[in-house]
């Protein structure tokens, strides 16, 4: 009996990770050349590219009830200190209330960027900002904390697909 048990909780498992790689594995890169980015997102997705003011345009997207943006502004780089000004005014939550993972320089395209995860009520919103090549950059999704947490290698793999031209 703890055998069969034992067999089919393993099974189970592998079930669970093979249907959360084939749900990643729908997702294809997509390549915002005018904005100078690019980053994975769900195949057949309509991404749309709109303005957000003051210089700043890109894309975004809404895929059963995760929401992709993919923002930038060519040009002259900005200091960490006014993109973060940027995406505290877009996001709506206080830069007090995110907490930075991780950051860096000279990765993926990035000549440097700062990672945070910050919540509001049930929402989370995920992603990195920074400078590249062709000017300053502000790529999130926003999800909610429990799907986050339930699919967090996911958006850890989509985090790592965010690459600069």
């Amino acid at each position: 009996m703890n055998i069969a048990r034992s067999l089919a909780r393993v099974l189970a498992g592998a079930l669970l990770v093979l249907t959360a790689q084939a749900a990643f594995a729908d997702w294809k890169y997509y390549e915002a050349k005018t904005y100078g980015f690019s980053m994975l997102v769900p195949t057949g997705v309509t991404v749309r590219e709109r303005e957000w003011g003051s210089g700043w345009g890109g894309i975004n997207a809404d895929y059963e009830g995760v929401k992709l943006y993919g923002i930038a502004k060519r040009g002259a780089k900005a200091t960490d200190a006014e993109i973060e000004a940027f995406a505290v005014r877009t996001i709506g939550i206080p830069a007090s209330e995110w907490t930075m993972i991780d950051s860096g320089a000279n990765q993926r395209g990035w000549e440097r960027y700062k990672a945070f995860r910050a919540t509001s009520g049930s929402k989370l919103y995920f992603g990195g900002y920074g400078v590249g090549p062709k000017g300053n950059y502000l790529l999130y999704l926003e999800t909610t904390t429990q799907d986050y947490n339930d699919h967090k290698a996911d958006y850890n793999k989509w985090y790592e697909s965010l690459r600069l031209e």
